[in-house]
């Protein structure tokens, strides 16, 4: 381990003098690199977005739950809310008192409905309840309507259950295309790296008739790759923020709507780029590191 770290100089500056002596090869690698990150880059800020959206279209998914008409004394309602509040599942729990209620009711409803503010108030008092897992939200509905001193509660049904079962779709569809664009970005890396090394076989086997193992020999080409990944992810990462600035600027901040909040710049362009950074690097020494390996097993 310590003989490792010794040589990493050696293999550092070994990779960088190959990067200038093969710019060609070093050019093309960035380039392929260069394009898979503007692609992840653009499908990131996006992925960013619309996962910020479905965090607040789940924020706003609560579950309505009316007390029955005796629960009126403040020992009871905190009770009740201490009862809601150990159910598995619930998040939060917040009073809905039957004024609030007939405001909201007056507001949905019309004016018409303000005759029966103050002691003629017929509607009872309310809780909102927050889910921690919004794809649960209907079996704990049917938990709390199951309770003594529920009346009713409801969520929005099956209109609910098909925006959360969408939102959890998209996120999957977020997971597999970031893994297909690594896979693309280590193949194009690998078979550009496959290359420079066929230019190289001279050299790697007078490195293996005098005793070098192959770890020693694969080190360079991997740091050549990370190197190659991270000079592919310089133009992205400006691309990045450049594009990023202007568009929450051009939007004022959202689309559309509030609902439609874009994440703010800082630390979400920053994010993006630290991602795009590492990603570029990442690929840049799996895909040395597969192409090596390959070649040397092949020579064997």
């Amino acid at each position: 381990m310590v003989q490792f770290f010794k040589s990493l100089p050696y293999h550092i500056k070994t990779a960088g003098k190959n990067l200038i002596r093969h710019f060609v090869m070093t050019l093309s690698a960035s380039s392929a690199v260069m394009v898979t990150l503007v692609l992840l880059a653009a499908f990131l800020m996006i992925a960013g977005n619309i996962s910020g959206f479905a965090d607040h279209i789940e924020d706003e998914i609560r579950i309505h739950a009316v007390l029955s008409e005796d629960i009126v004394l403040d020992e009871q309602i905190a009770e009740s809310q201490r009862l809601l509040e150990a159910m598995d599942g619930v998040k939060d729990v917040e009073l809905s008192d039957k004024d609030h209620e007939l405001k909201l009711w007056i507001a949905e409803k019309g004016e018409v409905f303000s005759m029966y503010e103050g002691e003629t108030n017929p509607l009872h008092n309310a809780f909102f309840i927050s889910v921690s897992d919004p794809s649960r939200i209907q079996e704990i509905t049917e938990q709390i309507i199951a309770l003594d001193f529920v009346d009713d509660a409801m969520y929005g049904g099956n209109s609910i259950s098909q925006l959360v079962s969408m939102i959890a779709t998209i996120r999957t569809g977020i997971v597999v295309f970031v893994v297909l664009l690594g896979i693309l970005a280590i193949f194009l890396i690998s078979n550009t790296i496959k290359m420079g090394i066929y230019s190289r076989t001279n050299e790697i086997s007078i490195m293996r008739n005098v005793g070098a193992t192959n770890l020693f020999i694969k080190m360079p080409f991997m740091f050549e790759g990370m190197i190659i990944g991270l000079l592919g992810s310089l133009l992205p990462c400006i691309v990045a923020y450049i594009g990023y600035d202007y568009l929450y600027t051009s939007m004022g901040g959202r689309l559309f709507t509030n609902v439609f909040a874009l994440q703010p710049i800082s630390p979400f362009i920053f994010q993006v780029m630290g991602i795009l950074v590492i990603s570029g690097m990442l690929v840049g020494m799996i895909g040395s590191l597969i192409s090596t390996t390959r070649y040397l097993h092949w020579k064997r």
